[in-house]
This record gives C-alpha cells, structure tokens and sequence, in this order.
C-alpha cells in the first residue's frame, strides 16, 4: 500500500510502466500509466510503443514481422537518397509513436513484394484489415491524413460507451466472442461486408461473459462463440446467425441484404449450410 500511495496510484487494478528515457535523452527513469482496454492485446500493444524506437528501420527479411507486431503499423517505403522523406516521416512518428507503430524500408525487393513503388506510405491494420497506401512523394500533411480515424474500426466494441449508436434507427449486428482472437478473425472477414452496407446498419462487438444476459436474451445458447445476432430496433425484429457455424463474409452478406430488403422474419435464423466451426475453434476470455 505505501509503495501504492508512493507511486501515485489510488484506484486498482492499475498498470505503470518503468522506462528509460526514450531515444538516448538524458534524463531519469520515468513512469507512464496504462489508461486503455485491460485485454491482452492492448496491453502487449502499449509495452511494445515503449520498447520500439519512435521510428525503426527496418530490414527486408524483418518487414513481414514487423508489420504484424501491432495493431496499427506505419511503413514509409523510401529509397536510400531521399533523407527529406525520412525526416518527413519520423517528424510525424515523434508526434504519434504512442498510438501507432513506424518504421520505414529502403531495400527495393521489399517494395517489390509488397507490389508497392518508391516512395510510398502503407498503414497496415491488423485489427481489421483495412490497410490504406499512399503512392508518391509526401509531406507531414499527407502522414497526418493518412492517420486519420485508422484507431476507429468500422465494426466497433459494443460497451456501455458506444451501446447508443446500435440501439438507434439502423439494424444493429452484435457479434458475441469470448476472446480477442475471434474478435479479431470475425473483423477481417466481415468488415468488407459492413463497408459495403454501412449507410443501413452499425456492427459491433460484444464481450460474451459481460454481455451473457443479453445474447441469451436473442435467444443464443451459451459457450457456443463466436455469435452473430441482427436487430431491427423500429420493428424489435430478431435475426440470428446459426451458432456452431463459421461466420463467412458471402452467407452474413446474403442475409444482411435479404433482412434489408424485407424478405426475411423475425426468428429466422440464417448460416444453416455454413461450414461447421469445428473442435479447433478457440474458446477461453481473455480479458484481464
């Protein structure tokens, strides 16, 4: 408790993280205070900000790793002689190196792979999928523009925060999953889905063991995860996704649109010839 008090902390569960200064700056041993999501992920996501330098250079045989080693991942793909661009670059990563990742390659057969051409701008989502490119010379703007709405996802966290925008006029879709992993794979293939139907609904993600009461309330058994429910608030309509069935992106697109153009009733329940999600499907809650 003294060390508590000593360290500033008043309110438990609490994170802080002990660091160097950062980038060979001289000064003492500092200290930051995790303020977000108390997953997993989150959580390896705001050490591993902390441990990268504020822009890593990044080799070819490392690109593929690198791109993947956070939720957001910002690459410049520059040649060796356009220092100006790097400059560019690492004056935005300076500003934003908390909330995203940057690094930038110089190797050509890197770009070659990745079907890009020098110079270029690629923000990788992990989250989602949703990658942007930037073709061509750029300035700080152009970063900044990039930047913008990447840390928003077009398939949202349903929480106590964001449960109004899915209880409005739109048909609202609740994907229940009790752990990261299944959020994250139903994100990458549904969200081209969503993209294409957004205007009609909202989508959101709904922790299973918090949120139990009311996926039984749409009539989903329990410890059967993934599970997708849509809702129509105007009419109370209910509309479910076969439980033990793998949610694809052609069969959620066939019964969004039939559910959008009237051709479907409450209680239907839709996924019947999806494929089975099998033994192998990963069950466990991960949030700490």
């Amino acid at each position: 408790m003294e060390f508590c008090k000593e360290q500033d902390v008043n309110a438990y569960p609490a994170i802080k993280l002990f660091h160097q200064p950062r980038d060979g700056e001289a000064g003492e041993i500092g200290t930051e205070r995790y303020r977000g999501k108390r997953t997993v992920n989150a959580i390896k996501s705001f050490v591993t900000k902390w441990e990268l330098p504020v822009m890593s250079y990044v080799p070819a045989a490392n690109l593929a790793y690198f791109k993947s080693i956070n939720d957001i991942v910002v690459v410049a793909y520059v040649r060796k002689d356009q220092v100006n661009l790097v400059e560019t670059f690492g004056a935005v990563a300076k500003r934003h190196w908390k909330d995203f990742v940057f690094g930038y390659v110089t190797e050509a057969q890197a770009v070659d792979a990745e079907g890009l051409a020098m110079p270029a701008l690629a923000l990788y989502k992990n989250t989602d999928g949703e990658n942007k490119v930037l073709n061509g010379p750029f300035k700080e703007t152009d970063v900044e523009t990039l930047l913008e709405g990447a840390s928003s996802m077009l398939i949202g966290d349903f929480n106590e925060r964001t449960m109004d925008q899915y209880m409005r006029g739109k048909l609202s879709g609740y994907i229940f999953v009790s752990n990261e992993n299944e959020a994250s794979a139903v994100r990458k293939e549904l969200t081209p889905v969503v993209r294409k139907l957004e205007k009609y609904l909202a989508f959101g993600i709904a922790d299973a063991v918090e949120y139990a009461p009311m996926a039984r309330s749409f009539g989903l058994s329990k410890d059967v995860f993934p599970a997708l429910v849509v809702h129509a608030p105007h009419n109370d309509n209910v509309f479910t996704y076969k439980q033990g069935r793998k949610i694809v992106a052609p069969v959620v697109d066939d019964m969004l649109n039939t559910i959008l153009h009237s051709k479907a009733q409450s209680g239907q329940i839709f996924g019947e010839n999806a494929p089975e999600m099998g033994a192998s499907n990963p069950k466990g809650h991960d949030e700490l």
